[in-house]
């Protein structure tokens, strides 16, 4: 707006509102996306709660240290813990210990696990397709900048903090 001074730490009045429609129109796309996944997944028994951890272990090199596998995907450990119980109680997954330091656990997919993070990689790219039709390439990768330009804000300003370092997969950049 004219005349409006506008810096970082006061943003204008159509900056607040803009930034504010942003995050509240990506927060319920990324929920409706994950809905979307979750209902094409459930023939074959997973949930939002056991669908990512064998989508991210798709597609991070493997073995995956248990650590770097919920800082990537945003959850606490223990919760992952009892998350890979279950999918290793289900042969999907194994834990094993990292020869390089002890106190760590290195999980990767088992056989049934990597064809089942297939399935999870199809069904993501299927609902991908549904929801982008029609959105142009060019679209894309300019929202990907936004989103690469906000994610290293937030790893710049982790880091600063002295909190860890939200992380992502370079693939998913």
């Amino acid at each position: 707006m004219v005349g409006e001074i506008q810096d970082r730490d006061h943003p204008s009045q159509s900056t607040l509102l803009l930034r504010r429609r942003f995050g509240y129109r990506l927060a319920r796309l990324a929920t409706q996306w994950r809905r979307e996944i979750d209902h094409d997944l459930r023939p074959f028994d997973l949930t939002d709660a056991t669908w990512r951890p064998l989508y991210y272990l798709r597609v991070l090199p493997s073995p995956v240290r248990q650590t770097d596998l919920a800082r990537s995907m945003l959850v606490e450990a223990q919760s992952l813990v009892r998350l890979l119980d279950t999918l290793e109680r289900q042969g999907l997954v194994r834990r094993d210990v990292d020869p390089d330091d002890r106190r760590s656990k290195l999980v990767s997919l088992t056989e049934a696990g990597a064809e089942m993070g297939e399935t999870v990689l199809s069904v993501a790219d299927d609902v991908a397709a549904r929801f982008l039709e029609g959105v142009s390439d060019e679209a894309l990768e300019g929202c990907q900048a936004v989103f690469n330009q906000v994610w290293s804000g937030l790893e710049q300003k982790a880091r600063s903090s002295g909190d860890g370092a939200p992380s992502v997969a370079e693939d998913e950049r």
